[in-house]
């Protein structure tokens, strides 16, 4: 089933493959969307699984695989927004949580010689942990329905505020949002509020001038959804994505992000 939703989704997206290619660009998203539920990542085992499973019509090599998966790699957000509009059909969305993941290239001490992420914008910090890492940070806007709707990769320097301003925030009026203290920003909070209906649910500050004790409640219930759905996919990366180029960093990431929600939509549409 999955295969079929990516082709219907290429499709949509007016993606046609080449007449010469014997594996549709859907068979190619599927193995990488595979690599990322069953095999943490790894291509290769992916398609020796999809071998001894023999679902697939031909199966590449991995050298023509990776070449094939890094062409189709700018169609992956499209394809996340895509099936986001897809899922809102399956599921009408009264609340959302943001939340913000750091993502380690490499362990600290080897930070200065991080070749796909040389620069020291990509040093960051793990408030909860205290500690300090180099990579990406993952920003998710996760809907009650537990459905990744909005991701966002930054690197690792910049604070979690500053790409939240930059998501689209596409909910209906009256929503809740549940943040914590790190989105809390007043001025931002009454722009939304007044131009989109969005109410704030975050956990402020106990010495706060808008702290309120009982709404404090409702914003940690509410942001267990995006918390579970955060550590259920950062769970599912290996020790450590493997990658070249920031390029392929950012192309495992977007695949896992894809998978999760696939096989969230699956699991709906069979139920």
């Amino acid at each position: 089933m999955p295969s079929r939703i990516l082709d219907d989704a290429l499709q949509a997206l007016g993606h046609r493959d080449d007449p010469q290619a014997k594996t549709p660009a859907s068979a190619i998203l599927t193995l990488a969307i595979l690599a990322a539920m069953e095999r943490g990542g790894k291509h290769n085992k992916a398609l020796a699984l999809a071998q001894d499973l023999k679902r697939f019509t031909h199966i590449p090599s991995p050298s023509r695989f990776h070449r094939r998966l890094h062409a189709l790699s700018p169609l992956l957000l499209p394809l996340h927004y895509l099936l986001a509009q897809v899922w809102k059909n399956l599921h009408q969305a009264q609340a959302c949580a943001l939340d913000t993941f750091p993502l380690p290239v490499c362990e600290n001490i080897r930070a200065p010689r991080a070749r796909p992420f040389p620069d020291g914008v990509y040093r960051g910090f793990i408030p909860r942990e205290r500690v300090p890492f180099h990579g990406l940070k993952h920003h998710l806007r996760v809907d009650d329905g537990k459905s990744l709707h909005e991701v966002n990769l930054t690197p690792g320097s910049p604070h979690g505020l500053t790409p939240f301003l930059l998501l689209p925030l596409e909910l209906p009026e009256g929503a809740e949002r549940y943040l914590d203290r790190g989105y809390e920003r007043h001025l931002h909070e009454d722009l939304l509020k007044e131009a989109q209906g969005l109410v704030p649910m975050g956990i402020r500050r106990g010495k706060g001038r808008r702290y309120v004790p009982w709404p404090q409640y409702l914003a940690v219930v509410g942001r267990r959804v995006v918390e579970t759905v955060g550590s259920t996919l950062h769970a599912s990366f290996p020790r450590r994505v493997r990658a070249v180029t920031q390029e392929g960093f950012v192309m495992e990431v977007r695949s896992f992000v894809l998978a999760q929600n696939l096989g969230l939509m699956v699991q709906r549409m069979l139920g």
